[in-house]
């Protein structure tokens, strides 16, 4: 006799349909459980989708090329301090900020758009530690 037979000659019938009626219970309610997470699973799924094609849609407008006015940085191979110091460097005075600006707009160092340059130029010459304030309006290299 196999082993098989030794272990179900020990029990009846009746307790043989019970034990297997208990594991269908316990493998249904296994399903169910299964079946409700799998739903749960696709409701984020389908929430995710519609998140990922609105992203898409806004990457892609966000591709397209727009029209952009050209700015000071991109006009310029060399920035506006740097445009200035070279007028400084043939200087042996101190030189007053209009003049600067006059002179980096004759020598075509520094190209812009601005209808401020003046106010830049000068903003420039006080924020940069190249330059030193010699008098009212007056700059030099330091």
């Amino acid at each position: 006799m196999s082993s098989i037979d030794q272990v179900l000659s020990k029990f009846d019938l009746r307790e043989l349909e019970s034990a297997l009626e208990r594991r269908r219970g316990r493998e249904e309610r296994e399903l169910t459980r299964l079946v409700a997470k799998r739903r749960t699973l696709e409701a984020e799924l389908r929430k995710l989708d519609a998140r990922i094609k609105t992203a898409q849609s806004t990457a892609a407008r966000a591709r397209k090329p727009s029209k952009r006015r050209p700015n000071a940085r991109r006009l310029n191979d060399i920035s506006l301090a740097d445009a200035l110091e070279m007028v400084l460097k043939g200087r042996k005075r101190p030189v007053h900020y209009k003049t600067l600006t006059e002179t980096v707009v004759a020598r075509k160092l520094y190209r812009t758009k601005s209808q401020n340059l003046l106010s830049t130029v000068a903003v420039t010459l006080k924020r940069d530690r190249r330059f030193k304030k010699v008098e009212a309006g007056y700059y030099a290299l330091r």
